[in-house]
């Protein structure tokens, strides 16, 4: 259910009208292809979350991979904090949008009101985070099943009352490129998979159930969102998707009426409180298990002696998210689309050291246990997590033209380096 929480998210509410664009009627046909890239590198995660139930997973994967190469485990990991935490900003944006449009009386200082109501969300997230694990994943159960209540109503809308289309299998005007720029989009609305394994040392028997988990959470999420981009045609034009901010509410409003806007949007609150509290448990899990191996601050890595959790981390979680809602609001929130994606990027680049560590560890580390392996072999090469990082090398290329992405990826990294503690 966390791992549903944190892929589901908000991101499908509005990234399928976006997918539209490029992949036209076909929109069903980037979302398979983005979640096969996405259950590539989920194989990875499972076989590497198996061998090493960690807190700092992917810092923790790439440096037993590469044990001469600390800086780039300590980089990776700096990135998927860094992303984690820009997810928590995000998202609490989006809350802040959907709770002044469904209260507009609420405006009452103008673009500040979302900045305050951003980062009170996330200091109630991070207050639920230092309350315990076992608080945080019952809410984080609540708000999955709300947020999964209306993708349902999606569906069985756009099966029980939409129209087929004639062009619905057909490819777009664009022929497969096209699909495959939708899937560099929708890929997005995937990520999360990769944190969940950040509650390992919080799991009972994390070896064996964190890599069923992940396959369990990417299974249900592809699912559902299959059904949901099968629908949405039914229900709307491509043109019209594409065209709309809401593309989901805009959807069902075409058969509920503007009451079903409302619906939707109601439950859109729901589906970013969880991505926020979701981003921040890992981004806090992330930093305490990197602190613990030495490579941040040692404080980081210190538990409630009462609550069991690493409370110094989910304060520096709470922090930084509530610092970049705090700049965005200061520069109209454009900055936080540029931060988004930044972390979006640093998360790919991630994904590609992953997935190598999965083979340089076969080759290398043949003796240590696996709960899970990833099936097929080429000359005992596995060859999925090969193919995993090839599909992200493609959408990095397909997606990502912006300087200004890659120059604040740098930053970030750079900053990474500062903070770095070695020894």
């Amino acid at each position: 259910m966390f791992g549903i929480g944190l892929i589901l998210g908000a991101g499908i509410y509005v990234v399928i009208g976006r997918t539209a664009l490029y992949a036209e009627n076909s929109v069903w046909l980037s979302v398979a292809v983005a979640g096969l890239i996405a259950f590539m590198t989920g194989l990875s995660y499972a076989e590497l979350s198996g061998m090493y139930p960690k807190a700092s997973s992917s810092y923790y994967y790439i440096k037993e991979a590469m044990p001469h190469r600390g800086m780039i485990a300590f980089l990776v990991g700096w990135m998927i904090f860094f992303e984690a935490a820009s997810g928590a900003a995000t998202a609490a944006v989006g809350f802040a949008y959907y709770f002044t449009e469904l209260f507009p009386y609420l405006k009452f200082i103008g673009r500040a009101s979302t900045v305050i109501f951003s980062i009170m969300l996330i200091v109630i997230m991070s207050i639920v985070n230092w309350w315990g694990i076992k608080e945080s994943s019952a809410l984080n159960v609540i708000f999955t099943l709300v947020e999964l209540s209306g993708l349902i109503l999606v569906i069985l809308i756009g099966f029980l009352y939409g129209t087929l289309s004639p062009n619905y299998f057909s490819l777009p005007s664009k022929g497969f490129l096209g699909v495959l720029q939708g899937s560099a989009l929708i890929f997005f609305a995937y990520v999360g998979f990769e944190l969940m394994a950040t509650t390992s040392e919080e799991t009972l028997k994390a070896s064996v159930v964190m890599p069923k988990a992940i396959l369990a959470a990417l299974l249900v999420c592809s699912s559902v969102y299959l059904l949901v981009s099968l629908a949405v045609v039914r229900l709307l034009s491509w043109e019209e998707l594409a065209l709309s901010g809401a593309p989901l509410a805009a959807a069902v409003e075409r058969i509920m009426g503007s009451w079903g806007w409302y619906v939707l949007a109601l439950i859109a609150l729901f589906a970013t409180s969880n991505t926020v509290l979701g981003f921040l448990v890992s981004s806090s899990r992330m930093a305490y298990g990197m602190a613990a191996d030495g490579m941040l601050h040692s404080k980081l890595s210190r538990v409630h002696y009462k609550r069991g959790t690493p409370h110094y981390a989910v304060a520096a979680a709470g922090f930084v998210s509530a610092f970049e809602v705090a700049v965005a609001g200061l520069t109209n929130m454009q900055i936080i689309d540029i931060v988004a994606k930044s972390s979006n990027l640093g998360c790919l680049i991630a994904f590609i050291f992953v997935n190598s560590s999965v083979v340089i560890l076969r080759l290398r580390e043949k003796s240590v246990k696996r709960p899970f392996k990833i099936p097929g072999e080429f000359f005992k090469v596995p060859i999925i997590p090969l193919l995993g990082s090839i599909m992200c090398f493609i959408i990095i290329v397909l997606t990502f033209h912006e300087p200004v992405v890659w120059f604040i990826t740098l930053v970030v990294l750079m900053l990474g380096m500062v903070f770095r503690r070695v020894g």
